[in-house]
């Protein structure tokens, strides 16, 4: 199967990491020009405002769903100690909201720059070691040993459908998720997500709001 949990939640991982890395990039960018360039302030603060909503998204239908789905099958996994981490990486997201507030005030500030690649190193300091054990424990052969094929479907749209109602705004996070990955698994991604937001919303109704964020995309 294209789409399992597993590899569902891999390919949210891979979004997530790839954003943290091009965020750290151009940060190092920035920070040796002076400011960010204007003509690409207003698409990397909503990049990063995206990645904060993917974040949160993501933790939020693991505790609420996915790890409570599991616990319940039997399955032997460290929950307590990945949910201690989603409480560590909590904190960093907060700053990391506040680092994006004070760059839109001021693009120019270096000292904003700075705290800003601070922040980012440091959830991709605490992000790695945690996405490594969730995939080490709900991979593909783990979940397919639990769980039918039939089963996987309904608990892939059911844990989708949940994390898509809290990414806000939707005409950026879902671009966003899409085009951080290569374009193979961007086309079976898209599959996740209604036919009319594929085909109508991103390249027509959306396409204004979210281009700006095109430089720091996978196109």
């Amino acid at each position: 199967m294209n789409n399992t949990v597993a590899k569902d939640l891999i390919r949210i991982h891979i979004v997530i990491t790839r954003a943290i890395v091009i965020g750290i990039e151009k940060c190092q960018i920035f920070k040796n020009n002076g400011k960010i360039d204007d003509v690409l302030k207003e698409g990397f603060i909503n990049y990063l405002n995206s990645l904060l909503s993917l974040f949160h998204s993501h933790h939020l239908v693991e505790d609420d769903l996915i790890f409570p789905y599991f616990k319940n099958k039997q399955f032997d996994a460290p929950y307590e100690i990945m949910a201690t981490q989603h409480g560590d990486l909590l904190p960093l997201l907060d700053e990391l909201e506040i680092c994006i507030n004070n760059l839109n005030s001021n693009s120019s500030n270096q000292e904003f720059i700075d705290n800003l690649l601070e922040n980012l190193e440091q959830i991709q300091q605490a992000w790695i070691p945690h996405y490594q054990l969730e995939e080490e424990y709900l991979n593909d052969q783990n979940i397919s040993n639990l769980i039918s094929d039939e089963e996987q479907q309904k608990q892939c749209l059911e844990f989708g459908e949940y994390a898509g109602k809290h990414l806000e705004p939707d005409y950026l996070v879902i671009p966003f998720i899409l085009y951080n990955l290569p374009l193979k698994e961007r086309e079976l991604m898209a599959e996740v997500f209604p036919p009319e937001i594929i085909q109508d919303l991103i390249p027509h109704e959306w396409k204004e709001k979210w281009q700006s964020m095109s430089p720091f995309f996978l196109i």
